[in-house]
């Protein structure tokens, strides 16, 4: 008897996990296929369809229901217990020569993760069934963003960690895990690795100054929101199933515990930063669910300086706003009103979609909502329960924050460590671009949305820079130079900067400007300069790489063909030297080249987008020296702000480039 390849077998079936066993299951519904015959007429189908039954008789093959009519597309079903096969009876299938296509009748699974955590189904925030009495999708879109990742790691590596600064936490709750500081020994009294905290094995106690972590509730359901441990089959699920919670004992009314309490958050980033990940803990984000209401920002400078110090060293920061029903933005609140790029002032939303009534608001300073009315979660002692209030919007700002950071692709993270307060900043426009409108918080909010998390990751994952071609080709006569050009475009909606990578390019090629900045929708047309002087008969080849702020990358194949001098025209002009004076300049330069015979000149003044600013010289010029004049403006004959600009000069088949510096 001849035996069923393994393969096939592997083939027939999926290794699906449930809960904590593991059941091997089909991926198609036994005993059936789904049949696209070949029909001539409308009215030759049942005769087709009769000889196909036909052929399969020896198989129980019967057609139980049509699909498309007009496509002749029809579910069959066959008797398992006739054949030895499906999969030996499927190619059979296929080999007719009345069937056109044939297939299993395949399982499909809702796209979309859910953790096994039993307690899960009471947590709203991450997915609205309608419990409680609310809107069915009023949430946040976790279990999609779970499709993509839950958490845990940078695509580089790195062990993603929230600060907490909070009132307290239950280190032993078997539904959270907390970060150790392993380069710390605890108890003996001495900083054993140098980062000013003495015995900060678990964290930091901002109210004793010291590592001693004592439990209270608030912080330990503040905890649990960002980061429960998922699908462990226990208890609830955080935002993130695998990231590390830093506990930072600080929420207090006075202001010196919480700035020590931001100053260990700093200390403990600014050491990984420093170490390469040797030491300290890299910090995405930091979470504050306390604060003071009718705070004025301006009598609490020191606190407000904190977000812009973590922000300039990759952290971003999350903030729970006022709980009362007030304008932030008229009467103050602490930290919400802080004027910080790198701070997310969150408020209140409820399972219905709508602003918790008790939260506070503010067009200019409130910037999304997100769940905090009955959020159930981790509670000391071992226990879970609901709480009410913006302490529980904070979390959801900082989960999602640690979601997206397990989630950036490769280069993007690449970019983040190049620049750290730069690529902060991206994560938090992609979270704010991406939240769900929500008429209740129009007009009262920056975004007038709620956090959605899997938007944020969609926005974060989309890449925004194109090029209008993937390849230059130039053929030149040796000991000659020419140029062309390709644009650089921006589909983002945000300004991008942007750079070549010169440093692999070849002598024989190069690229202006080298780097600028790309608006939001726009374009920058990049001069590329084949320069065959000295260089020997051949095709040859190079790779242009651009790339932009978050890591995006587009590629152009730069060849030049190099062909002998014989036939070159006497009069070619084999190099253009270009001269400014003064340069750098405040009001003028002059621009000098030389001319051995009479031919047409162009002359362009360029920004560093590559943005046309003035074109000096279109015409025929005579033999000699030639001067032109650049006096800082554009073709209005507008003024031109202090930078970088380029003059290039294109004399037949020839170009060439000076970077000109003005200083007013």
């Amino acid at each position: 008897m001849k035996k069923i390849p393994f393969l096939l077998i592997i083939l027939s079936f999926l290794w699906l996990g449930a809960g904590n066993s593991d059941i091997l299951v089909e991926d198609h519904v036994p005993g059936q296929f789904i049949i696209q015959l070949k029909v001539g007429r409308a009215d030759q189908a049942s005769l087709v369809l009769d000889k196909f039954t036909n052929a399969f008789d020896f198989a129980g093959m019967e057609m139980t229901k049509v699909l498309s009519e007009r496509l002749n597309i029809w579910l069959f079903e066959f008797d398992q217990a006739k054949i030895y096969s499906d999969v030996q009876l499927l190619d059979k299938v296929k080999k007719s020569d009345i069937v056109h296509q044939a297939q299993f009748n395949h399982y499909i699974g809702i796209r979309e993760t859910e953790p096994d955590d039993p307690e899960f189904p009471l947590q709203w925030h991450l997915k609205n069934t309608g419990q409680l009495g609310g809107v069915p999708g009023a949430d946040i879109d976790a279990t999609d963003a779970w499709d993509i990742t839950t958490g845990g790691l940078t695509s580089l590596g790195d062990t993603v960690i929230i600060a907490i600064i909070d009132d307290g936490f239950n280190l032993g709750h078997d539904d959270l895990e907390f970060w150790e500081n392993y380069h710390e020994i605890p108890m003996n009294g001495i900083d054993d690795d140098n980062n000013g905290f003495i015995d900060d094995y678990r964290g930091w106690n901002a109210y004793t100054s010291t590592g001693t972590i004592s439990s209270n509730d608030h912080g330990t359901h503040v905890t649990g929101i960002a980061g429960a441990i998922g699908n462990n089959g226990i208890g609830v699920s955080g935002i993130n199933w695998n990231a590390m919670i830093l506990p930072v004992m600080g929420s207090t009314t006075v202001e010196s515990i919480a700035v020590e309490a931001y100053a260990y958050v700093y200390a403990q980033r600014a050491l990984y930063n420093e170490s390469n990940g040797a030491l300290g803990a890299y910090i995405v984000v930091s979470n504050c669910s306390f604060g003071v209401n009718y705070g004025n920002p301006e009598n609490y400078p020191v606190w407000g300086s904190m977000y812009d110090s973590l922000g300039q060293i990759g952290v971003l920061s999350s903030g729970a706003t006022a709980n009362m029903n007030v304008n932030v933005d008229e009467v103050g609140d602490i930290p919400t009103a802080f004027d910080s790029d790198f701070l997310i002032a969150v408020t209140n939303t409820t399972q219905s979609d709508e602003k918790y009534l008790a939260a506070g608001w503010g067009p200019e300073s409130i910037d999304l909502g997100a769940p905090g009315k009955n959020v159930y979660s981790t509670r000391q002692g071992n226990m879970y329960g609901y709480k009410t209030g913006t302490s529980m919007s904070a979390p959801q700002i900082s989960g999602a924050v640690a979601l997206m950071f397990a989630a950036a692709e490769p280069d993007f993270m690449a970019s983040y460590h190049e620049n750290l307060a730069e690529v902060s900043l991206l994560f938090k426009h992609y979270m704010l671009q991406g939240v769900d409108s929500l008429p209740d918080l129009e007009g009262i909010t920056v975004t007038g949305g709620r956090l959605n998390v899997k938007n944020a990751i969609d926005l974060l994952l989309t890449h925004v820079l194109e090029a209008d071609t993937d390849s230059l080709k130039m053929t030149l006569p040796q000991d000659s130079i020419d140029s062309a050009s390709f644009n650089l475009i921006s589909t983002a909606d945000l300004s991008l900067a942007f750079e070549i990578n010169t440093e692999n390019l070849p002598g024989w090629l190069s690229t202006e400007p080298p780097s600028g900045v790309l608006t939001a929708g726009g374009s920058a047309n990049i001069m590329v300069t084949f320069d065959a002087s000295g260089v020997n008969t051949g095709i040859y080849q190079a790779t242009i790489e651009a790339h932009n702020i978050r890591g995006d990358k587009v590629f152009i194949i730069a060849e030049m063909k190099v062909t002998p001098p014989a036939g070159v025209p006497d009069d070619l002009i084999k190099q253009i030297s270009v001269k400014a004076y003064p340069n750098p300049f405040n009001t003028h330069t002059n621009i000098g080249f030389d001319l051995d015979q009479q031919k047409h000149v162009v002359l362009n003044i360029i920004n560093q987008q590559g943005q046309l600013i003035r074109r000096l010289l279109d015409a025929e010029k005579e033999a000699g020296l030639q001067y032109f004049t650049w006096d800082g403006r554009d073709d209005t004959g507008k003024t031109m702000p202090d930078g970088i600009y380029y003059c290039r000069i294109k004399i037949g088949g020839n170009a060439g480039v000076i970077k000109l510096i003005l200083m007013h």
